[in-house]
């Protein structure tokens, strides 16, 4: 009679999915020899699925990092400059773990980034559609060199130059729009103007 014992290995993705179908007695049994076991979390934040980076936790689990926002308040630094920090951390986590925005002289690469107007919507509904158009104008001059587009008081609607938001930038016009509604209030922080957001968008 052979009394060897054979080693039996389980794979981790295996065992979880046995757990999630077991009984309770089973599952006992289970924890008994292997400890304690985590359920498969298929909602998981993923560098590889922009989607599932629904918050600022996620893109830091995302990317194993994170802004060390103790530290930098102790050494006073304004919260909106931390929202900044943050926001350029999810933008890594949306490009997929690697910012790839580089500067191209040749104006072959298209880059995006979420437009925000400052205004409330009573007050664009009273616009009439040629004040509505200047919403989204920019400088000749200016908008030529980049197009990226942020509000200044310099002028009534907005204006675009080169450095700014150059670093907020991501590769498609979907990913653009998922950065500025999914994470609205932070990018309200970071712009630390003198507004409250309204009803959260969807």
């Amino acid at each position: 009679m052979n009394n060897e014992s054979k080693k039996i290995e389980v794979s981790e993705s295996n065992l979880k999915a046995a757990f999630e179908v077991a009984d309770e007695s089973t599952k006992k049994v289970l924890v008994a020899l292997f400890g304690k076991i985590e359920p498969t979390d298929d909602n998981k934040p993923s560098l590889k699925d922009y989607k599932s980076i629904r918050s600022y936790a996620d893109a830091c689990k995302a990317l194993d990092e994170s802004v060390d926002e103790e530290t930098l308040s102790k050494a006073g630094v304004p919260k909106h400059i931390i929202a900044q920090m943050k926001l350029e951390l999810i933008c890594k986590a949306l490009w997929g773990g690697e910012v790839k925005v580089y500067p191209d002289p040749d104006g072959n690469r298209i880059y995006w980034y979420p437009w925000f107007a400052l205004y409330n919507q009573s007050e664009i509904d009273g616009m009439s559609d040629k004040e509505r158009g200047c919403l989204l104008s920019a400088a000749a001059n200016a908008g030529a060199s980049a197009g990226f587009g942020y509000l200044s008081a310099l002028g009534r609607s907005s204006y675009s130059l080169a450095y700014g938001g150059f670093r907020l930038c991501l590769d498609t016009e979907e990913k653009a729009e998922y950065f500025g509604k999914q994470f609205l209030e932070l990018w309200a922080e970071a712009i630390a103007f003198n507004f409250s957001v309204g009803e959260r968008l969807k």
